[in-house]
């Protein structure tokens, strides 16, 4: 829903640059902050309601759903970095060659290009929960390590941007006229943000929309803040 409506809403003069066709360190941040609304009260009130009593969802139902989201957090972050890293190591040579020289050794026929050696490298040396199992290659099956080339950090990234944008721009659903659904807060973010796409660069509209001109050029300092920002609940 997030990348639908980031094309429907563009006001870009030329569509090569519209919508998600921006820079790919920000292309997910509208899709990622989709699920923030998905547990909203004041979101779900508008339409959760049950097919044949019309009573609306209760609350207590959607509490006791995100909570269970919750619990596993830490794992399926912990697997979003793992990924991030095997993308890395699959696409950049400036990484420690360890990670890349199974790919030479006399177990691998002196040549080419071991790819599941390499994703157990990257697991072995970074993760700390269940790993995949010896002898499996479920690398072959997320085909965004393909499409990604070294970009699939992206999707951390922007889940801790959609996660600060959520907190300033929308209240985190709260405020007095309901911030996830004022139609002030959402025009901000569609004039700031939704109808630029690529045509306008990302840090502007990042600083535009949370109106912290200190993040409009990019650079350490604007990563550091991102970092600062995190990857919450």
């Amino acid at each position: 829903m997030g990348h639908a409506i980031h094309s429907i809403l563009g006001r870009t003069a030329h569509q090569v640059v519209s919508g998600t066709r921006c820079a790919t360190d920000f292309s997910e941040m509208p899709s990622i902050l989709m699920e923030f609304f998905l547990g909203d009260p004041a979101v779900l009130a508008l339409f959760a309601r049950h097919w044949r009593t019309d009573a609306p969802l209760p609350l207590d139902m959607v509490a006791e759903r995100l909570a269970l989201d919750r619990r596993a957090q830490g794992c399926e972050t912990e697997r979003q970095i793992l990924l991030a890293a095997l993308d890395q190591a699959y696409h950049s040579s400036s990484l420690p060659l360890p990670l890349l020289a199974a790919a030479d050794d006399d177990d691998n026929g002196g040549g080419g290009f071991d790819s599941t050696r390499v994703l157990h490298e990257v697991h072995a040396r970074h993760g700390s929960s269940v790993r995949e199992p010896p002898g499996t290659s479920p690398q072959g099956f997320f085909g965004h390590l393909v499409e990604y080339g070294g970009t699939y950090y992206s999707y951390l990234f922007d889940r801790a941007i959609a996660g600060k944008v959520w907190q300033e721009v929308f209240e985190a659903g709260k405020g007095g006229g309901g911030g996830a659904v004022s139609r002030e807060n959402g025009e901000r973010f569609r004039e700031e943000v939704l109808k630029w796409g690529g045509s306008r660069h990302g840090w502007t509209c990042l600083a535009r929309v949370l109106r912290d001109e200190t993040l409009k050029d990019g650079g350490p300092e604007a990563m550091a803040a991102v970092g600062r920002w995190g990857v919450k609940d």
